[in-house]
């Protein structure tokens, strides 16, 4: 009986743990390699992170200055059509003053037109 127990333990049961055995160690090193790749995402992760941080402060850079050259051509165009208005009523004042001072120069144009 004990030569038929260490047989089935030499034939079956030992056969059987070291097949466990080896699945176990495959386990363990599937697991040190998954970690290793997490480890590495987590490093891209953290570099993409860093890396779209400094673009968004580059691009809110870019785009304060194109805002403020926008806001300043505006301002600069609004300035120069008020500039124009303004000169435009400078010019038909002093036509009005020319015109008004010399009315009796004006009512003789007036009336060498009407007749």
């Amino acid at each position: 009986m004990l030569n038929s127990h260490e047989e089935i333990i030499h034939k079956n049961i030992l056969p059987r743990l070291d097949v466990l055995e080896e699945a176990q160690n495959a386990f363990r090193q599937e697991v040190t390699l998954l970690k290793s790749d997490l480890m590495g995402v987590q490093r891209g992760q953290a570099q993409l992170e860093v890396t779209v941080m400094k673009d968004g402060k580059e691009t809110r850079a870019l785009l304060k200055q194109f805002v403020t050259h926008v806001l300043g051509q505006d301002e600069k165009e609004t300035q120069a059509e008020i500039d124009r208005g303004k000169q435009k009523w400078e010019i038909i004042g002093k036509v009005a003053v020319a015109l008004v001072g010399s009315g009796g120069l004006l009512y003789l144009v007036v009336e060498a037109f009407t007749k």
